[in-house]
């Protein structure tokens, strides 16, 4: 070997370095510039789709430049072990302080500061122990107050209410009470002085009743069942039914009860999973997030979602069980289920149960669950689910929504046969799409309402309005994230994904009037009934007063 030869073996490995080095930095600093460009460029696509771009973009600059820093750095088996070291110790340090509380509806993760270093305790802690001194003992004209299912009484997400005020200008609601809950997504069913709810409570799922004018816990009914996924948070996601003196409810995992509403007594049950003779482990490889349908009554019939296995060529859309005794009547369908509630429409004068499900959306007849038509309607219940309910324009027109990109799809429903004879027979219906608009109407956890010729709604966190002969946007207000939206008095309400609640004028999407109402990630659809707004996350619930007439209010509360 000559002299020369260590000296130019040298040189290579120092050009190497350097070249690696150069390499190293280069592609983090390119993934730096490109992380406001890819955010810039997806933000009006989806906002879920911009911050997975920006975070993975930001990774890959944290990675690349890290790799670099110890290149160039790291010289010694010791400052090799300290690189090494640096991001784990990092890491163990900040899981230490802040705790994992889930992620945002567009997949930005939440973390707290855990208990032992928070000065102020927890919600669910704090309202455990909290004695409420002052609360108000309202006279029993709040038996009279119904809100009997999911979206309000006639499931649409529109409720006409004399007693509710919408002068927040003047006077914002007061808070009557606040309770800590158990962890899930379920709205309210009111009746009879009860607000009903679901709720996971260690490994039980609990279908709670409080009453409205205290939120004391009248009767609990607890299954056994839990359903968690580390995105989309544990627990129940349906909302309860309240027909006549029944409560109606279905668990995350399956189960759909009927209960007396006065006293809690289960009057049936059945397991939905075993009906289709599947384990909960294959249902949540299929239907990822939960099963959040809520009942729907028709003709003392109780409709549910029902699904399967999705290779099985067997697998129903629909099941209905006998209102009575819970015995199976009929299923229909042949797709795989999603996250939406069935809705009872009535087209070309003809009733039917419209069910969104996975990749289509279907009407059938309420009497066997035969389907009469089918629209495409792209989604997979183990990825970009569809969640939102179908939204009836008219007595032919149907508009469907979703997240993901995907925006809304007005179709149209044709009954072509020329008497009633033929209602259910599916060769005289079908359907034609009138417009598709990926901009508009992105409704990912909630749902669109039709008002008087115009949809509302949250389009990816942005409240709009549509007008539906066309999909052209009217106005565009404020961003208020993955939260409810619903129409009060002639005004928009809406539940923001961070526990606000405002009041929205429907005329401009001006805001009238905000209050901060919950401190956590908050998807729940708010319910009104009456005077009363309850509004609740996975770990509280408030129940909220807003009468018009406060001098009337002063003289029925007792001390």
């Amino acid at each position: 070997m000559s002299a020369e030869e260590p000296s130019r073996r040298l040189n290579w490995i120092k050009n190497g370095r350097s070249i690696g080095l150069s390499i190293l930095f280069s592609i983090s600093l390119l993934a730096l510039v490109l992380v406001p460009i890819a955010r810039w460029f997806l933000f009006e696509v989806d906002h879920q789709f911009a911050n997975l771009a920006g975070a993975g973009l930001s990774l890959i600059s944290a990675a690349f430049g890290f790799a670099g820093l110890w290149l160039r750095f790291a010289r010694t088996r010791l400052q090799h072990l300290a690189f090494a070291i640096v991001p784990i110790a990092l890491a163990g340090s900040t899981l230490a302080v802040f705790e994992y509380v889930g992620v945002t509806g567009e997949t930005v993760p939440v973390f707290r500061m855990r208990s032992w270093l928070s000065k102020s305790p927890r919600a669910k802690e704090m309202f455990s122990k909290e004695k409420l001194q002052s609360t108000p003992k309202l006279d029993r004209a709040a038996m009279r107050f119904r809100s009997s299912q999911f979206r309000g009484n006639a499931r649409d997400g529109v409720m006409q209410n004399d007693e509710f005020s919408v002068a927040w200008k003047e006077r914002l609601p007061k808070v009557l009470w606040r309770k800590s809950i158990g962890a899930g997504w379920a709205s309210f069913a009111v009746g009879d002085g009860l607000a009903i709810t679901l709720e996971q409570m260690d490994e039980q799922e609990c279908i709670t009743a409080l009453e409205l004018t205290t939120g004391d816990v009248h009767w609990r009914i607890a299954l056994p069942g839990k359903h968690l996924h580390a995105i989309g948070g544990v627990g129940p996601r349906s909302t309860p039914t309240i027909h006549q003196a029944k409560v109606l409810a279905q668990t995350a995992t399956g189960i759909v009860l009927c209960a007396d509403l006065e006293s809690g007594e289960v009057i049936w049950q059945k397991d939905l999973l075993q009906l289709a003779g599947i384990d909960q482990a294959t249902s949540e490889k299929d239907i990822a997030w939960g099963r959040s349908g809520s009942p729907l009554v028709v003709d003392k019939q109780v409709v549910v979602p029902f699904g399967g296995k999705r290779e099985d060529p067997n697998i129903k859309s629909l099941i209905a069980l006998d209102l009575g005794t819970g015995d199976v009547l009929w299923t229909g369908g042949e797709s795989q289920i999603a996250y939406a509630s069935p809705m009872l429409l009535t087209l070309s004068g003809v009733r039917q149960i419209v069910s969104v499900n996975e990749g289509c959306a279907t009407g059938h007849n309420p009497a066997n669950g035969d389907v009469l038509w089918t629209t495409p309607w792209p989604s997979k219940s183990n990825g970009d689910a569809c969640a939102s309910q179908p939204v009836a324009i008219d007595d032919s027109r149907i508009l469907l929504g979703k997240g993901y990109a995907l925006g809304s799809k007005l179709f149209e429903t044709v009954y072509t046969g020329e008497t009633p004879d033929n209602a259910y027979d599916k060769a005289f219906w079908q359907t034609k799409t009138i417009w598709n608009n990926t901009r508009i109407l992105k409704t990912k956890f909630t749902s669109a309402i039709s008002y008087k010729g115009a949809l509302y709604g949250l389009s990816d966190g942005i409240l709009e309005c549509v007008d539906p002969s066309d999909g052209s946007r009217i106005w565009r207000g404020k961003r208020y994230g993955q939260g409810q939206a619903i129409i009060v008095n002639d005004h928009v309400l809406v539940s923001a994904e961070d526990g606000r609640i405002a009041l929205i004028s429907i005329q401009d999407g001006t805001s009238i009037a905000e209050m901060q109402v919950l401190d956590a990630i908050t998807w729940n659809v708010p319910a009104v009934a009456g005077p009363y707004l309850l509004m609740r996350n996975s770990e509280e619930v408030v129940c909220l007063l807003s009468e018009r007439d406060a001098e009337r209010n002063d003289e029925s509360v007792s001390p």
